[in-house]
């Protein structure tokens, strides 16, 4: 299919935006959304899909591959999380260790439990870590 394309210049940005047929547009995101929809089942006891546990089993940064997969560039989620690009670039490559409360704010954005992007900190209180097989229990003293 040869795409009817226009390309407009949007001022005061580098992006350009592309105006296409309608009829265009809707072969278009019913091909995408086809590819897709099998794709973001979400994976057995997981809030993420199989090829995001998949690319995180791999190594890839939960951060990152959730990002990605909410289609979020780094500068939208940073600036979202109140952080700056930089600390978000260093907590996607190092895995540097940022604040409770910026991970929070981070997996709010990216509507996921805290514990999918840090699974050290999905325990919460204590550090005790939330699926262990065994009971624990709190004394107050």
């Amino acid at each position: 299919m040869k795409l009817n394309v226009q390309f407009i210049k949007h001022p005061g940005s580098k992006e350009r935006m592309v105006v296409l047929p309608e009829s265009q547009f809707r072969i278009l995101k019913r091909t995408a959304m086809a590819g897709v929809s099998d794709l973001d089942e979400a994976a057995p006891n997981s809030p993420l899909p199989k090829r995001v546990l998949d690319r995180i089993a791999a190594g890839e940064n939960p951060v990152r591959a959730v990002r990605i997969l909410r289609g979020l560039s780094g500068r939208q989620l940073a600036a979202q999380a109140g952080i700056t690009p930089s600390m978000l670039s260093q907590i996607e490559r190092s895995g540097k260790t940022a604040s409770t409360k910026t991970l929070r704010a981070i997996a709010h954005i990216l509507e996921v439990p805290l514990g999918a992007i840090s699974p050290h900190l999905s325990a919460g209180i204590g550090g005790v870590p939330a699926d262990t097989g065994r009971t624990v229990a709190w004394i107050l003293t």
